[in-house]
């Protein structure tokens, strides 16, 4: 690589249907992952065998109909129901059997009219972006097992797939939240994304399983850092609109539009503070959680907490592998951790100050600048970063 890279449980469906169902009913819609499961071109998804384009395309259809409630339209959710059952249900229930139970107790809960629409479809379609977060991981390994192999046209296969889940799912998600964070240039979680995708298919072309490795974190964690932002800006949202009268339903929405992201990520979540998750999901369940009872000081910190240790145990793998000799594992681990630091900007500016937040993200740089030189002052520089985070403790 030329260019260095810089850097559930389920809402309980009887829960979440008394919640809704003592709700005023509204007529119209408007208102550290290590283990990884394999990824195969073609799923067993329902009553039929499904490529990838083919639940893309019905993503796309499901989410087009979702839609219609913000042009004040009727849904119409047999179509939705059809589609998910016939051709995505199956590989939802594979990769994901909670994200599964999620969707198929949205759909019973409108079907049986016990839940609001725009709640369901807010659960239906964040649902099936963490499954499709959750598939992208997956055959990322994938990609890894076969450039390691030696079998660049099946690596480059499955980054065809993450290219196109990319497209259709992940990056229209990453421009909202470049929009709504002012995130531009280095900054921009879109522009992070792409340029993953680019080195990692450079990476493939140089044969490099070492640049390979480290490219793949630039474009997961890119993605993982969009869906972390969405849950914690909704929570902000949930608070705003409390203080401004915002209708209940309305918040309860945003509260699923929050839970629905943390499925994609809060397995990886857990394994930094399985707790704090925990207390996360119940923030974000309205079945538990009221929305005038949404902290978004607490959720900030509950997040930066999980996160803050899955970086400071990076850390420890990175410098252990330095000290073995093995720059490019400690490079992979290096990438990781600094990917989840610049997750962290918006929190770190505003808890530690911008300067201290921009004195941590050079840092951030300067360590894996060390890393990749198999230089002893990298320890120095990861105490430093380390120290400094030890306030989300």
């Amino acid at each position: 690589m030329k260019k260095r890279l810089k850097v559930a449980s389920l809402f309980i469906t009887a829960g979440l249907l008394a919640a809704c169902g003592n709700a005023e009913e509204t007529t119209t819609a408007p208102k550290k992952e290590k283990t990884e499961q394999t990824s195969e071109t073609t799923t067993n998804a329902g009553i039929a065998a499904t490529t990838l384009k083919d639940e893309l395309t019905i993503f796309s259809s499901i989410k087009t109909e979702l839609d219609k409630a913000k042009e004040g339209q009727a849904i119409d959710w047999k179509m939705v129901k059809t589609s998910y059952d016939s051709k995505l249900k199956g590989g939802v229930a594979t990769a994901a059997p909670e994200i599964e139970q999620v969707i198929t107790s949205a759909l019973a809960g409108v079907d049986s009219k016990d839940l609001d629409e725009n709640i369901a479809r807010q659960l239906v379609d964040k649902g099936l972006q963490s499954y499709f977060y959750k598939l992208q991981k997956s055959t990322q390994a994938t990609a890894e097992e076969a450039i390691v192999a030696g079998k660049a046209d099946e690596a480059n296969a499955a980054l065809k797939d993450i290219k196109m889940m990319a497209e259709t799912v992940f990056i229209p998600t990453a421009e909202k939240r470049d929009a709504s964070y002012g995130f531009k240039n280095e900054d921009s979680v879109v522009q992070a994304i792409n340029s993953g995708l680019t080195a990692q298919e450079e990476a493939i072309t140089a044969e490099n399983v070492a640049d390979f490795k480290v490219a793949k974190q630039l474009t997961d964690k890119s993605i993982y850092r969009s869906f972390y932002l969405a849950a914690l800006g909704y929570a902000q949202k949930i608070e705003e609109g409390v203080k401004a009268g915002a209708d209940e339903q309305e918040l309860q929405m945003e509260q699923a539009e929050g839970y629905g992201f943390l499925l994609a990520i809060e397995e990886s979540l857990a394994g930094g503070d399985e707790a704090a998750v925990a207390k996360l999901k119940e923030q974000y369940d309205f079945s538990k959680t009221k929305p005038a009872d949404v902290s978004y000081e607490e959720i900030e910190g509950l997040f930066a907490k999980a996160l803050t240790k899955k970086i400071v145990g990076y850390h420890e793998e990175a410098m252990e592998a330095l000290e073995a000799k093995d720059v490019d594992t400690a490079r992979v681990e290096a990438m990781e951790a600094n990917m989840f630091v610049i997750a962290m900007k918006p929190t770190l500016e505003n808890r530690l100050g911008k300067e201290k937040a921009d004195a941590v993200l050079a840092d951030a740089n300067t360590w894996y600048d060390l890393i990749e030189k198999n230089d002893s002052k990298a320890e120095t520089v990861s105490k430093k970063i380390v120290d400094a985070l030890d306030t989300f403790n």
